[in-house]
């Protein structure tokens, strides 16, 4: 079975939320997840940290892929408040960023992330990263 088709069953109907403020890489984002079979349907933006959070309240998402440099509410606060609310503390989160300093990475470890993608990336490294942020080994 492809890593594909695995993603697609671990989120099944649920949605995954794409914090970018660059609309370019929600772009590619979403089409690096439609390519991996993932339905577009289901692929949901946000621009800011503020409008991220607006969208978290609402909605259920299996997958949160949030960059570090956001306006409103940078990826890092984002972060923390995802895992500071009881609905959403085990929601998998991957932080992406071209920002990836070495105080920049210790504060998302300190904030218990598990999961970084340093930009640039191409289609395998992300695809990867997803699985293993959603705990499927490649």
């Amino acid at each position: 079975m492809e890593l594909s088709d695995i993603l697609q069953t671990i989120l099944k109907s649920k949605s995954i939320l794409i914090v970018d403020d660059e609309e370019k890489i929600r772009d590619l984002l979403v089409k690096y997840l439609t390519k991996a079979k993932c339905s577009e349907a289901h692929i949901v933006h946000a621009a800011d940290g503020a409008e991220a959070l607006r969208k978290i309240s609402n909605q259920e998402f299996g997958l949160i892929i949030v960059d570090i440099v956001l306006p409103k509410k940078n990826g890092l606060e984002l972060f923390k408040e995802i895992r500071s609310r009881a609905r959403t503390r085990n929601i998998p989160v991957l932080i992406v960023s071209g920002n990836l300093h070495a105080n920049v990475v210790k504060q998302a470890i300190v904030l218990g992330a598990k999961h970084i993608l340093s930009k640039p990336f191409n289609y395998n490294i992300f695809i990867e990263r997803v699985g293993k942020c959603l705990g499927v080994a490649s």
